[in-house]
């Protein structure tokens, strides 16, 4: 049955398109504003549901807002479900109290919320903007409750809001967590980095597309600073997440042809420390200290170094003492940090306890 909250789920899931490609999705729905494309969203459940269960659809809007311009509403209910873009829109500019019901509909069903809860930063301070531009073609009396909204010191960049989350202690809500996931796929690299740290702050286990998302950043980012921030939180949650899986493809892109992709790979894996000493793993980073860039064999050699007794093995020293002749400087620096690591790691592992003889010992 046509509700408050089923007219709210249709409204979202006509925004997706929104969400991905604002502007172009205001063009395809054939407004010109954006206060009219979200007026078209918002009015469309409501113009289908009035043809299939024209009484609830009615009894639903008359809990919203009542007055002549919920009657122009029903009135012209079939006629907008055709022609909706250009009739909202015209309807809107020309139509006081048309402006009034479609204020309480956007309040009531949050829809101004449902359209940037996805948008990335920058796009989100556009949205507020540009509806703050268009509504100063009214009269200052209308759309209060809407400038109300728009001028909501709540009114966060994604940025304050992901840091934030500081005060949480790492007692995230589901809903935090998918801001974080939002966050990673930010336009804006600081809040990607932001949310990858925020994630590293995380009590519990971060569910498996989050940790996909946070792989694929510490991998392919552009930004250095926020692969070494998503890398850096892959190693704080590798209790949690180091599944067989993400080894097998971290260690896969050991090999990847993006000489970036294979580096950051190795920083990953270094991160993970212990977690990562398979033997294949380990192969696949001592080949990489004699990578042709400089940046994948000092990755290379630090992430051998931070694996421990796993690693202290002949081709591994060989490779690094090799590389401790390497006329990059910080190759040069970071295989001597491995030795010393895997060195030290050598001597305080346990020896192994004696075999049990299987015959008494002669006195």
């Amino acid at each position: 049955m046509f509700d408050q909250d089923e007219w709210r789920a249709r409204i979202a899931d006509r925004l997706s398109g929104f969400t991905r490609n604002p502007r172009q999705d205001i063009q395809l729905a054939g407004t010109t504003t954006v206060t009219g494309y979200l007026a078209v969203r918002a009015l469309e459940p409501f113009l289908a549901a009035f043809q299939q269960e024209p009484v609830a659809a009615v009894l639903t809007l008359a809990d919203i807002t009542r007055g002549p311009g919920a009657d122009l509403i029903v009135r012209r209910a079939s006629q907008m479900r055709y022609q909706a873009s250009a009739l909202i829109e015209r309807e809107m500019r020309t139509r006081a109290e048309l402006r009034s019901s479609l204020e309480q509909i956007f309040v009531t069903l949050n829809v101004i919320h449902l359209a940037r809860q996805r948008l990335n930063s920058s796009r989100d301070e556009w949205l507020r903007l540009t509806l703050l531009s268009e509504l100063d073609n009214y009269h200052p009396s209308e759309f209060a409750q809407l400038r109300r909204v728009l001028h909501d010191p709540g009114w966060q960049s994604r940025y304050e809001t992901i840091r934030s989350l500081r005060i949480r202690n790492g007692s995230y809500s589901a809903g935090d967590l998918v801001l974080l996931h939002d966050g990673l796929s930010d336009s804006a690299s600081h809040v990607r980095a932001a949310s990858a740290r925020m994630l590293g702050q995380f009590a519990g286990t971060p569910p498996p597309p989050l940790v996909k998302a946070l792989t694929r950043v510490a991998l392919y980012d552009c930004d250095l600073e926020t692969r070494f921030a998503a890398a850096r939180t892959l190693g704080a949650l590798r209790d949690r997440i180091a599944s067989p899986q993400l080894l097998d493809h971290l260690g896969l892109c050991l090999s990847d042809e993006d000489s970036f992709v294979r580096s950051a790979a190795a920083l990953a894996l270094g991160q993970l420390g212990e977690l990562a000493g398979a033997p294949n793993i380990i192969n696949r980073l001592t080949a990489l200290v004699g990578d042709h860039d400089p940046y994948a064999r000092e990755a290379g050699a630090r992430a051998l170094g931070r694996i421990g007794g796993a690693a202290a093995t002949a081709p591994v020293i060989e490779a690094l003492t090799k590389a401790m002749e390497d006329a990059d400087a910080n190759v040069h620096e970071a295989a001597i940090d491995a030795i010393t690591r895997l060195r030290k790691s050598r001597m305080t592992t346990p020896l192994p306890h004696p075999p049990t003889p299987s015959e008494p010992l002669s006195v």
